[in-house]
Order: C-alpha cells, then sequence, then structure tokens
C-alpha cells in the first residue's frame, strides 16, 4: 500500500461513517471538546526535530483525493535503545534515524529511497535494530553504528511493530500476513497468510497480540486470528464481522475489516472489526463471552489495570470492563482517526489524525491536556525514561517531558 493509499483509507473511514448514517461513535463533537476537566502540564515540550530527505530526488507522494487532509500521513512510532538512552523512528521522507533521547541529535541515518512507517525494536542482547519498511523488506541493523547487517523481503510493506518471543522476530504486513523470522539470520521460520477481502477497506491493519506464546491478531476480512507461537499453527479464528454482514443495507458502506489490535485483560481476549463492533473471547478455546455490537468503528484498542479503552473513529474513547463488555465511561474528543490510546500511570495519551494530543484521565475520560502543532498526529505516541515522542503528520518529531 502506497503512502497516498493509507491516507485515503483514513479519510475513507470517515466517509464511510458518513454514509453509514453517522454510525462512528455518537454525536458530531462542539468546538472546545465538552467534558474538559482541569487542564495540568502532563507533557512539557523538550525539543522538536523535522525529519527531511537525505536521499536526493526523494519524493513523498501528494495527497490528491478530495477528503485528504494528511500530507504525508506518518505512522511509526519510536523504539528505544535502553542502553544508551538512544530513540529509533523511521519516517515518510524514507529511512530510519537513531536519536540522542535527550537532545533530539543525530546519532546516525539509515537511508531508504522508500517510506518507514513501522515500530523498531531494539534487541539488547545482540546490539541489532529491526524495523520495516514500505519496500516490504524487514531489516537488521547494528545498533551503534546503523550498518546493515540483513533484509528480508516479505513481499508488503511492514507498518506494525516488531516484535520478539522466545528468540524469536513476529510482525505482520499488509498482505494479511504473520512472520517469525530468526533475528540472527533473517530467515523465515513460519509464515501465515489469509487471502484478503475484496472490496472495501479501511486505513491499516491490525498488529499482534502475543501472549503466553500464542499470537492474536485481526484480518482485513475482520477474522480474530490465533497463532501457536513456534509452529505457526493456527488454534482457532473467529468471523467477528459475521452479524454485521447479514444486516447490511443497500446504499451503505459496511467495513467488515478488523483493523485494531486485539488486547487481553482479566483473562479474556477483546477484539473488534469496524462494522461488527466488540468482542470478548476466550483466548484459550476461541468461545465468544460477551458481544458489544453497538461499538462499531473501533480504530484502537488497549488495555491497563483490568479496563480496556477502545478509540472510536469521529467518536473519541470508551472505557469497558473486558470481562463483560460494560461500559465504564465515553468521552467524546476529536475530529480525526484515533490509534491505540498509550496508558501513562493514571492518565491516557490519544493521538488524533487532526485535532493534536489529547491527555485524559483513565478515572472518567476528561481531557487534562490538548497539544495541537496544527499538522495533526496518525502515529502512537511512545513512552521511554519519562519522555513521550510522537511523529506529526508533516514530519515533524517532537519530544515531550512527562511528569
Amino acid at each position: 500500500m502506497s503512502q497516498a493509499g493509507l491516507a485515503g483509507r483514513a479519510a475513507a473511514l470517515a466517509v464511510a461513517c458518513a454514509l453509514g448514517g453517522g454510525a462512528c461513535g455518537g454525536a458530531a463533537v462542539e468546538p472546545g471538546f465538552p467534558g474538559t476537566g482541569v487542564f495540568v502540564e502532563v507533557l512539557k515540550q523538550r525539543w522538536i526535530k523535522r525529519l527531511g530527505p537525505a536521499l536526493p530526488n526523494f519524493q513523498i507522494p501528494e495527497m490528491v483525493e478530495k477528503h485528504d487532509r494528511f500530507n504525508p500521513v506518518e505512522t511509526s512510532s519510536a523504539g528505544f535503545d535502553t542502553d544508551l538512552r538512544r530513540a529509533f523512528i523511521g519516517a515518510a521522507v524514507g529511512g530510519l534515524y537513531c536519536l540522542d533521547l535527550f537532545s533530539g541529535d543525530t546519532v546516525w541515518r539509515f537511508d531508504l529511497n522508500d517510506a518507514v512507517g513501522s515500530t523498531p525494536l531494539y534487541d539488547p542482547g545482540r546490539r541489532h535494530v529491526y524495523f520495516g519498511a514500505d519496500d516490504g523488506r524487514l531489516y537488521a541493523l547494528h545498533a551503534r553504528s546503523g550498518r546493515l547487517l540483513w533484509s528480508l523481503d516479505t513481499g508488503a510493506e511492514i507498518r506494525g511493530r516488531i516484535h520478539q518471543h522466545e528468540g524469536t522476530l513476529f510482525f505482520a504486513n499488509a498482505n494479511n500476513s504473520v512472520f517469525a523470522v530468526d533475528p540472527e539470520t533473517g530467515q523465515t521460520a513460519w509464515r501465515y497468510r489469509r487471502p484478503p477481502m475484496d472490496g472495501f477497506t479501511t486505513w491499516g491493519y491490525a498488529d499482534l497480540f502475543i501472549d503466553r506464546g500464542r499470537i492474536l491478531t485481526a484480518m482485513a476480512d475482520g477474522t480474530l486470528v490465533c497463532i501457536e507461537a513456534v509452529s505457526g499453527e493456527v488454534l482457532w479464528s473467529l468471523d467477528l464481522a459475521a452479524e454485521a454482514a447479514t444486516s447490511t443495507r443497500e446504499g451503505v458502506v459496511t467495513l467488515y475489516d478488523a483493523d485494531a489490535t486485539p488486547v487481553v485483560s482479566e483473562g479474556v481476549a477483546v477484539a473488534a472489526s469496524i462494522a461488527g463492533g466488540m468482542v470478548g473471547v476466550d483466548p484459550e478455546t476461541g468461545s465468544v463471552l460477551w458481544t458489544r455490537p453497538d461499538l462499531t468503528h473501533v480504530t484502537g484498542l488497549s488495555a491497563s489495570y483490568g479496563v480496556v479503552y477502545a478509540s472510536l473513529a469521529g467518536g473519541g474513547l470508551v472505557a469497558l470492563d473486558p470481562r463483560d463488555g460494560s461500559v465504564h465511561w465515553r468521552s467524546r474528543f476529536g475530529r480525526g482517526v484515533q490509534r491505540d490510546p498509550v496508558p501513562h500511570d493514571d492518565l491516557l495519551l490519544v493521538a488524533d489524525s487532526e485535532a493534536g494530543l489529547f491527555v485524559l484521565s483513565t478515572a472518567d475520560g476528561r481531557i487534562k491536556q490538548r497539544i495541537d502543532q496544527r499538522e495533526g498526529f496518525f502515529a502512537r505516541p511512545a513512552l521511554h525514561g519519562g519522555y513521550a515522542l510522537i511523529l506529526g503528520n508533516r514530519g515533524t518529531l517532537y519530544a515531550f517531558a512527562v511528569k
């Protein structure tokens, strides 16, 4: 998928919400964002760095679709070198940066003639850093120098996280595939691929959640899949959008795909599809424990201290009990697409593709702080060592101290 294609999918989600009768999580949000609490300076800006192309004649894809307001869309979140207090982050202008976390100075840069939208992984044992790019390759670099060690062609862009579990790398790509790879050699141990669904889909694809040797992920056809990490065997699968498929009305755009990454909390796997709503599942068997078909257009999930948080496109945030799906609170804010909420103590950091970065209370969903740099955030905030890093939609990286 091209850079323009990803942005187009994000815009298409908003369009589909309108075509579907506004079923995107509630009424429109009034200017000023009601429900705002007492503002506190949780995030204090430390430094800003513009990520620019290093290769000559590098072209950033132009956004030409009518509803696109992202130019370009940045999806990369930061990974961190826990030994030397450095950050690794990719950009739409191509390549991977290694930065000093305290100053933002560039330590080294690995240049590519393609966008990097994945979240890198630092391996302290090998001192390697792994990341994926829009050219479909997974790269392994020496973390101290940026020297290329190996690369693996996966056939489609990689824009999620790179995970390491029990000595193996795991990641998904845009071809509805999950890979297990040897971190030393780059050889593929196994690959699982599900045929993509024909028709209209939204902005991206789900990441992986690894729990006790099992990999949970959701696919473009709305299927939740549980895979055994060692062998790649599918343990069970569940159609999250079956009910939505049977109730589709003529003239209404229905998005069956599941783009939010599943989470496990209180012994329950929680997942969602765009049209089918949310579901709680027994992670051992795949049996459905509860459903919430009213909570549609979920674009991000996270869990913290026994609560699951769901981002709704154009509808803000919902906090649920993972055991039965009951709603603790709902906070309506923002104008665009929100990604996975990022927990920090008793707060949540939520990026909005148009309205900026929000800090909310986990107790009641009230807004504590809003940062609007007039470009929106489509990337997930990353926290480490008292710092929060987030990449704006026009290639500007912001570093904040976190109180």
